[in-house]
């Protein structure tokens, strides 16, 4: 009889032992679920104020409001101004004003321009959003490559920020005039060589229109302005951040510097400098400027607000675009690709979460549908209604260019050094001087204005 007992005790002992645990485990759901955790995710408690350092209230509030509103519709949002110049100085004042107001101001969120961005990213003021984006199964599939291209673009290459919209600009040609003058028609992947070339080409052709040009931009008024696009594109560097030297005795510089002499002497181009009043250019002069809206230049290069200028003037020739231009060495960057409004959150935000959420609001699907009537720019998003209009499909399929480095020089050292460069390449194009000598002159007077940081 006592080991009918032992054996019963033995039967019961793993039958009791699994009541008790089948009783822990209903405890601790239980328990779970008086504190909301029942298998989904519990709405964020909505927070009753969050901070966040912009560029001012309008901006704010003409762009970002509603879409943060629909996050958190109960928040009261405080906007600190980063209108005061001291936040867009080229110098290191502008990463001292940034830190401070880091510190002191203590934002949740931030939504910084690019050269703030790329500061706060280098001092380790902000936040890695890579995690973030993973643990909230946010794809960043959907967004344009060039734009996450511009927010890696720091000494670590991480993602401390996204941008719901971007800039670019493209080719924008006149068929007509292409037709009219018997000269072949764009291709895809044009370089600032082969513009260089169409343009030169309306020149040559015999019974042409005096004022019809090949190639006209509104801000070209000076060789320079478009000695520096092509640079950009081409990824040619002005300055050895390292030596901290100019580079314009450099043979590429050089190569570039003759090219846009050459073009000058041909006819391409003819300097025409704004005939503004101080500093002020009038909207007239700007349309007056504007040739192949006119329908008097064969090509230009513009940005994705052209196409809606175009549009509303219902032109009377034939016009299209094309992706660039495009650097030579690699046709899959060009566009002159740019990024100003950069959502991040600060490294020490005491919301972080909440701020994740409000990053997603403006990065939603919804929000990039308004930002396409409103013309901020390009929605980032690239299953959009702009990405898949042929008209703006172009401005999706190229990637930014590295950025260059910055040569710290003040606002009027900077101006000096333009002058410079303008003077020397005028007394070539005029023949009062050889391509040697003028590059000579900008590389030798242009190196004494740069600060010694020996």
């Amino acid at each position: 009889m006592n080991e009918a007992i032992r054996q019963g005790e033995t039967l019961r002992a793993p039958v009791s032992r699994a009541r008790g645990f089948l009783v822990m485990v209903l405890a601790i759901c239980m328990l779970a679920a008086s504190s909301g955790c029942t298998g989904k995710t519990k709405p964020p408690v909505e927070p009753t104020e969050l901070t966040i350092a912009c560029f001012n209230e309008m901006t704010f509030d003409f762009i970002y409001r509603s879409a943060l509103e629909s996050v958190y519709p109960n928040t009261k949002f405080k906007i600190i101004s980063l209108a005061d110049p001291i936040y867009y100085r080229p110098d290191l004042d502008i990463r001292d004003a940034l830190k401070e107001m880091f510190e002191t101001k203590k934002p949740d969120l931030v939504i910084l321009w690019d050269t703030q961005y790329r500061y706060a990213a280098d001092a380790g003021l902000l936040r890695d959003l890579e995690d973030m984006a993973a643990l909230n199964k946010f794809d960043l599939g959907t967004l344009y490559e060039g734009m996450l291209d511009k927010v890696r673009n720091n000494e670590e290459g991480k993602l401390y920020g996204l941008s719901p919209f971007f800039y670019s600009s493209a080719v924008y040609y006149n068929k007509t005039l292409f037709q009219r003058y018997g000269v072949p028609l764009p291709d895809q992947d044009m370089t600032w060589d082969e513009i260089l070339r169409l343009a030169g080409l309306f020149v040559d052709r015999p019974g042409g229109e005096n004022d019809v040009r090949g190639f006209s931009m509104t801000s070209l008024t000076k060789p320079y302005d478009l000695m520096s696009k092509i640079a950009r594109t081409e990824g040619i560097e002005m300055y050895d951040k390292l030596a901290n030297r100019l580079t314009f005795d450099s043979d590429k510089w050089h190569a570039l510097i003759s090219k846009v002499i050459a073009a000058y002497e041909h006819g391409t181009f003819k300097a025409e400098p704004y005939k503004a009043k101080g500093d002020t250019i009038s909207q007239d002069e700007m349309v007056q400027r504007d040739l192949f809206a006119q329908g008097k230049a064969a090509l230009t290069v513009a940005s994705e607000y052209y196409v809606t200028q175009l549009k509303r003037q219902k032109q009377t020739f034939e016009w299209g675009l094309l992706p660039g231009p495009v650097q030579s060495r690699d046709p899959s960057r060009g566009g002159d690709v740019s990024v100003d409004s950069m959502f991040a959150i600060p490294a020490k935000s005491s919301h972080p979460k909440e701020a994740w959420k409000l990053i997603e609001g403006v990065m939603s699907e919804r929000m990039s549908e308004v930002y396409s009537e409103r013309d901020v720019g390009l929605p980032s998003r690239v299953k959009g209604r702009m990405a898949k209009d042929p008209l703006y499909e172009v401005f999706y399929q190229l990637r930014p260019m590295p950025q260059q480095s910055e040569y710290l020089l003040g606002v009027n050292e900077k101006k000096e050094l333009l002058q410079i460069i303008d003077d020397e390449t005028n007394a070539a194009i005029a023949g009062r001087k050889s391509v040697d000598d003028a590059v000579a002159g900008i590389q030798e007077a242009g190196s004494r204005l740069l600060p010694d940081r020996r």
